[in-house]
């Protein structure tokens, strides 16, 4: 009884230290290739927008082109209208 629980605690702790090692590996790897599929440029974008944000005098005004957006619906859906009860 005594020696399945110890082998039972040896393969727990081994595999525990394997999704540790295997967990902290991944992570070295993530951070090895970022840079290559560009995981770094939405860093940079972000960084460059907090820069514009701290740049900016206070009273400045920024007027952005809502227009090019598209909409979020399409065309032939047609109007959403919200309709409430009156009593």
């Amino acid at each position: 009884m005594t020696l399945s629980v110890i082998l039972f605690l040896m393969g727990f702790f081994r595999t525990l230290f394997l999704v540790v090692i295997f967990y902290y590996l991944f992570r070295f790897i993530v951070k090895l290739l970022a840079p290559v599929f560009g995981f770094q440029q939405v860093n940079r974008k972000q960084q460059q927008q907090n820069r514009q944000k701290e740049q900016r005098v206070e009273g400045d005004v920024r007027v952005e082109n809502l227009k090019a957006q598209k909409p979020h619906y399409a065309k032939d859906e047609g109007e959403y209208v919200d309709f409430e009860e009156v009593d």
